[in-house]
Parts: C-alpha cells; sequence; structure tokens
C-alpha cells in the first residue's frame, strides 16, 4: 500500500522538522513549504507527478499567504483535501472562523503527537 502524502506548511523550520519526524516515523511521506503559496505550487506538482497529497498540515500566521488565505484559495480552485490547522494562536473565534471556512480539524501549538496522529487518521478515513 502507498504511504499517504501530507503536506507541512509551516514558516518555522524547527516545526516543519518536527512534524516531519513525527509523520515519517507513523509512516507517512512528508512534502513542506514554508508559507501558503509553495503550498499551492508543491499540491499542483505532487498532483501532476502521480503522487497527489492527502492532507494538509497548515500553521495560520505566515509571511506571503496565511493558512486562512491557503484555505480559501483552495477552495477557489476547487481543491478539497482534508485540512488540519496547528496554530499558536489558537481561540474559540478563529476556530470558529477556519471551521467555517473549510478546515476540517484544529490543534494548539505545542502539538501532543498522539493528538496529532489521531486527528490525522481520523480525517484520512474520512476521505477515502
Amino acid at each position: 500500500m502507498d504511504k499517504k502524502h501530507i503536506l507541512v506548511v509551516d514558516d518555522e523550520q524547527n516545526m516543519q522538522n518536527t512534524l516531519e519526524f513525527i509523520l515519517e516515523a507513523a509512516n507517512y511521506k512528508v512534502t513542506k513549504a514554508g508559507n501558503g503559496r509553495k503550498a499551492l505550487q508543491k499540491i499542483l506538482q505532487a498532483k501532476n507527478c502521480g503522487s497527489p497529497v492527502d492532507l494538509i498540515i497548515t500553521d495560520i500566521m505566515m509571511p506571503d499567504m496565511s493558512g486562512l488565505e491557503l484555505i480559501d484559495e483552495l477552495n477557489r480552485q476547487n481543491i478539497n483535501l482534508p485540512i488540519l490547522v496547528i496554530t499558536g494562536y489558537g481561540n474559540n473565534k478563529l476556530r470558529d472562523k477556519l471551521l467555517s471556512r473549510g478546515c476540517n480539524e484544529y490543534l494548539d501549538k505545542p502539538i501532543d503527537d498522539e493528538k496529532l496522529l489521531k486527528k490525522i487518521n481520523i480525517l484520512l478515513e474520512r476521505k477515502k
């Protein structure tokens, strides 16, 4: 069975590396992007290369294109992928805004490995 492909979008290199370590240890293929604009490019490249992205994990606060702008652009382009937002700026108002715009799940930083993997499994099961 092919590994599920997860795109990690975060402007913090340490967070990208931490998520990559956790996800690769759980047998996922990982691609990283530093902002929403680069993430869009990587989503299209992966699709064209025959290894489409199965799930996106994104931060919200990033330069050039934020996680919220990424979600909006995915909706505009009719790219329907499960989205898990991980942010250090969480509150109920933000969570409600994210969920209303197409985010599927939400986690506050710092992340708990088990919670993260559980949410990913739930999202990938829903996608089937």
